[in-house]
């Protein structure tokens, strides 16, 4: 079923003259106009403010104008609401208009039109699809800003002042409301363990979040590989990346191409969080924000996570809470990524970033209430279910991805022959850095690896990510077979149910047991450094990986070669 079959039954019901016959339930019609992905959630979200009221009836029309027009039809669609054709937007006899797009044609609108930030404030100049001008992004066209029915929603006092510096009459009567997005979040916080769970990020590893605005001075747009070499920098048992993306990334691109651009990085564990939910509870999740001048950033400093900036693109705006940032945060240079992050995540101070927070959000906490005295009094009704809307916390991420790397580079050293220190980095995207003296180097590689060239070139090969513990013989077996088939291997692994089976190729075999979950490449990566070091292991071991708990395990020699 087509979306636009699929919200056809409604549209009888809800325009023309006879309407009313059909309705089981009777009250004002509010009319949410979506024009973008962006836009259209910005409005859905808006909506929580009349959860449960039956008094008030909501229609949707969506303007398919825009350039970033793509998957606005299925969001809406996947609502199941009532969508009507565009040129039938009269035809419901609005009451109310709740729209998050200045683009929008507003100008046969009687009643009174509601205009929501789709970000914070006016931060960003954007290109004018009319002209070949540039215009502050949020702000309506300027045949329409004369309007008196038409109410702009500001999160801030100082967001009049920078609209009446730019000499737009509607500044005088715009709505300072504060900002549900960022009550919603920041109410969180208390998820933010089941938000890690949910993300697979564990209690011991970071979050890193990479977010970037659209357009081409964007982080995505000046270091589009940026979340590549941080997958590649961070050692993966101590990190995890996740890259947040404007919808307009993903709808002027498609999401296939958004997917396939970051495909090596993917594989190598990178969360890639979708456009439609997730942003937020990511940034909750989070131990540190690298972006740029676009808003989930300011969110990221609102919630006191660590930030570093990536890039502040010509098109920001002087004077704005995103400026401020720009001014009191780190810069991430693209040399020593590790040692930026860790660096920002020590010398974080609670509180850093309050005042930045202070520039773009008036009336923290109460932006639900806000909107729903605006939204009710314009209707002439009494607010029914104060707050809402501020009751209902950010959805967990639904990851595009979430894979789990199946090649490593591995870095390991050993000063002892009971003791190893190990750092792993998936191998995908082949941004590593240099281990420094007195390191073993090697390439691990499970044998269902999708590359084939990390395959043939590792010095140790796994047993298939994909196989469980089988009984000795059988490993034995294909230990046998591996060290033959794959020419310059040093060493391969396999899972028995004792532990792990780690074979070197001049014929000593070893049973690894007490490995955290079986892991083959951190099994192989002991016994490989130990005799790399020592000659041979002890027969008890401490090993010590970076974001884990050290632990040990115990090694018996099975054949001495």
């Amino acid at each position: 079923m087509t979306a636009a079959s699929a919200v056809a039954p409604y549209v009888r019901a809800n325009t023309g003259p006879d309407a009313s016959r059909w309705r089981t339930f009777d009250g004002p019609v509010v009319l949410a106009v979506a024009r973008t992905f962006t836009s259209a959630t910005k409005v859905v979200e808006s909506l929580a403010t009349f959860r449960g009221d039956p008094r008030v009836l909501v229609v949707f029309a969506f303007d398919d104008t825009s350039a970033f027009n793509a998957g606005t039809q299925d969001l809406l669609s996947d609502l199941n609401a009532c969508v009507v054709p565009w040129e039938h937007r009269l035809d419901v006899d609005p009451a109310l208009v709740v729209t998050a797009t200045e683009n929008t044609d507003l100008a046969e609108f009687s009643c009174p039109v509601v205009v929501l930030p789709h970000g914070i404030g006016f931060q960003k100049y954007v290109p004018d699809h009319r002209t070949d001008d540039v215009r502050l992004s949020g702000v309506p066209r300027p045949e329409f800003q004369g309007f008196p029915n038409v109410r702009l929603v500001l999160s801030h006092p100082a967001q009049r002042e920078q609209l009446r510096e730019a000499g737009v009459p509607m500044a005088e009567w715009a709505e300072v409301v504060g900002d549900l997005t960022r009550d919603r979040i920041a109410g969180s916080d208390r998820m933010r363990a089941e938000y890690r769970s949910h993300l697979q990020v564990g209690e011991d590893q970071r979050l890193v979040v990479v977010t970037s605005t659209w357009g081409g001075t964007g982080l995505i747009g000046t270091r589009p590989r940026l979340p590549h070499a941080l997958v590649g920098a961070l050692p993966r048992d101590g990190y995890r990346v996740a890259t947040i993306l404007h919808p307009n990334v993903w709808f002027a691109h498609s999401p296939w191409q958004v997917e396939h651009m970051l495909a090596d990085a993917q594989d190598a564990g990178l969360l890639l969080i979708p456009p439609e939910a997730g942003w937020g509870a990511s940034l909750v999740a989070a131990d540190c924000v690298i972006g740029d001048h676009g808003s989930v950033t300011l969110y990221g400093a609102m919630m006191d996570r660590p930030v570093l900036l990536a890039a502040m693109g010509e098109d920001s705006v002087p004077g704005t809470a995103a400026a401020e940032l720009a001014r009191r945060a780190s810069w991430l240079g693209k040399q020593g990524l590790r040692s930026q992050v860790e660096q920002a995540i020590s010398a974080h101070r609670p509180g850093q970033y309050a005042e930045v927070a202070d520039l773009a959000f008036a009336h923290p906490g109460l932006g639900g209430h806000r909107l729903a005295d605006l939204f009710y009094g314009l209707l002439g009704l009494r607010v029914d279910n104060p707050g809402a809307a501020d009751l209902l916390l950010p959805d967990p991420s639904p990851t595009r991805s979430n894979r789990v790397p199946t090649a490593f580079e591995v870095h390991s050293a050993s000063e002892s022959a009971d003791e190893v220190r190990i750092e792993r980095f998936p191998a995908a995207p082949r941004e590593h850095p240099d281990p420094g003296p007195g390191v073993f180097r090697h390439l691990s590689a499970y044998e269902d690896e999708r590359r084939n060239p990390l395959v043939t070139s590792a010095s140790v090969v796994c047993r298939s990510s994909r196989r469980g513990a089988e009984c000795g013989v059988a490993k034995e077996t294909w230990t046998r077979r591996a060290l033959e088939q794959y020419q310059g291997v040093y060493a391969v692994a396999a899972s028995v149910h004792e532990g792990a089976l780690v074979a070197l190729v001049d014929g000593r075999s070893y049973l690894v047991r007490g490995v955290p979950e079986g892991n083959l490449p951190l099994a192989a990566a002991v016994v490989y450094t130990l005799v790399r070091a020592h000659g041979e292991p002890a027969r008890v071991c401490k090993a010590d990986v970076a974001g884990q708990q050290p632990w040990e395990c115990r090694i018996e020699a099975l054949h001495t070669g």
